[in-house]
């Protein structure tokens, strides 16, 4: 029968213990560093010891099951434990007698009960149980733009988690200023400007199965309360999911209304570009092709609200005023559509538009780089490097960016 020490009482314990093969094995402790454990019996039976205690006792196997096992690892190593002794529970090894199955199973079994718990607690609002925001859908929200040349201000998790003073876009900052004016346009009551929030709340089962249950994961606990305590429930909203058409669906119909819609929008228009560098929107694709002609402001892909001034001063400077002006740069384009629109213009957040356009000629099935152009929601190390077409130099007409 092999003689084992546990190294950590902590929450992963009890995992630990009931993984391990009773019948061929004896727990003889588990180790601890905390003081305030040692001398205490954990499960009613096993000792809890300091680590200096094993000093000179004999056993088989050392199993640690604490998750950031690297320094208790070291520990052993330096105390001169022989490394076959000793097995980390959360270490991709191969499998040891020892346990009955392995440690990557169970952090399934646990994510799963997770995602249990995530869609029970969002169940009242996607049965309409529970109140929720009035959202229109955002065919029905392109179509009115289309008709009366109103502006679009979009609020995503981005938005909302920097007016919480949280981060949550990498490519953003928190900035309490910035917060400030988001609730500016999020309680903006200005007919030309409509206001879009995504449908977290219900008519989820249109999404694919992982992305419902990411914003399942991503609304758990206080972030839906707090959003909503922000949204008037009285008003009328429109799906800030317009410019994510594609990907999330579970069908590709939506996408087959929405990107139409929205290029019918620029169709024989003189549209401006706002956009981060690595954008390039419409390159590789005919997302614009429909348009007069193009022209592109180059900002910062990352905090360009640390530039908002001179983004500002930048388009009023160069646009037209017959120009419908298309902008891509997370949380600061929100603000920015809003008071080009108080100032007489057409703005529209598009958001990740583009990416998802270029997806959608792909029939792409996940979120994947796209040559050339930095998508956000993917990892960081994308590759960016692209000849840039003549054409593309002749639109950029003005950098607010190292050149």
């Amino acid at each position: 029968m092999h003689q084992v020490y546990i190294w950590g009482a902590g929450y992963y314990a009890r995992q630990v213990l009931d993984e391990i093969d009773d019948s061929r094995t004896r727990i003889l402790g588990i180790i601890d560093s905390d003081e305030e454990k040692q001398g205490t019996k954990i499960f009613d039976s096993i000792p809890v010891i300091s680590p200096s205690d094993i000093s000179g006792k004999e056993f088989d196997y050392l199993i640690i099951s604490v998750k950031n096992y690297e320094s208790i690892e070291k520990t052993c190593k330096e105390s001169g434990i022989p490394s076959e002794k000793v097995i980390v529970y959360w270490k991709e090894e191969p499998d040891n007698s020892v346990f009955i199955k392995r440690a990557e199973q169970v952090d399934r079994l646990i994510h799963k009960n997770q995602i249990y718990q995530e869609r029970l607690d969002s169940a009242p609002y996607e049965w309409n149980v529970k109140p929720t925001p009035k959202i229109q859908e955002g065919a029905e929200l392109l179509k009115k733009i289309d008709q009366d040349h109103s502006s679009l201000c979009r609020f995503g998790d981005g938005e909302f988690e920097m007016i919480r003073g949280k981060l949550r876009p990498w490519f953003q900052k928190p900035d309490d200023t910035l917060g400030e004016r988001l609730k500016e346009v999020l309680y903006s009551e200005d007919g030309k400007i409509n206001i879009a929030i995504p449908q977290n709340f219900c008519g989820l089962d249109k999404y694919k199965e992982d992305a419902a249950d990411s914003i399942r994961y991503y609304m758990f606990g206080d972030t839906r309360k707090d959003i909503l305590e922000l949204l008037d429930m009285d008003r009328i909203y429109y799906d800030a999911y317009v410019s994510r058409p594609y990907i999330m669906y579970k069908d590709g119909k939506n996408a087959d209304e929405i990107f139409p819609l929205f290029q019918g929008l620029w169709r024989d228009r003189e549209v401006l570009i706002v956009e981060g560098e690595f954008s390039r929107i419409g390159i590789g694709n005919d997302l614009m092709a429909c348009a007069r002609s193009v022209s592109r402001i180059l900002c910062p892909y990352k905090n360009a609200w640390d530039k908002y001034e001179d983004i500002l001063h930048t388009v009023l400077e160069k646009a037209n005023k017959e120009a419908i002006i298309c902008i891509s740069l997370g949380p600061c384009a929100t603000v920015l559509a809003y008071d080009l629109a108080k100032r007489g213009y057409q703005a529209l957040d598009i958001g990740q538009i583009d990416n998802e356009y270029d997806w959608y000629v792909r029939g792409a099935k996940v979120r994947e780089d796209i040559p050339g152009k930095l998508v956000a929601e993917r990892p960081a190390g994308q590759k960016l490097e692209m000849d840039e077409e003549t054409e593309y130099k002749k639109q950029i007409i003005a950098r607010i960016v190292s050149p």
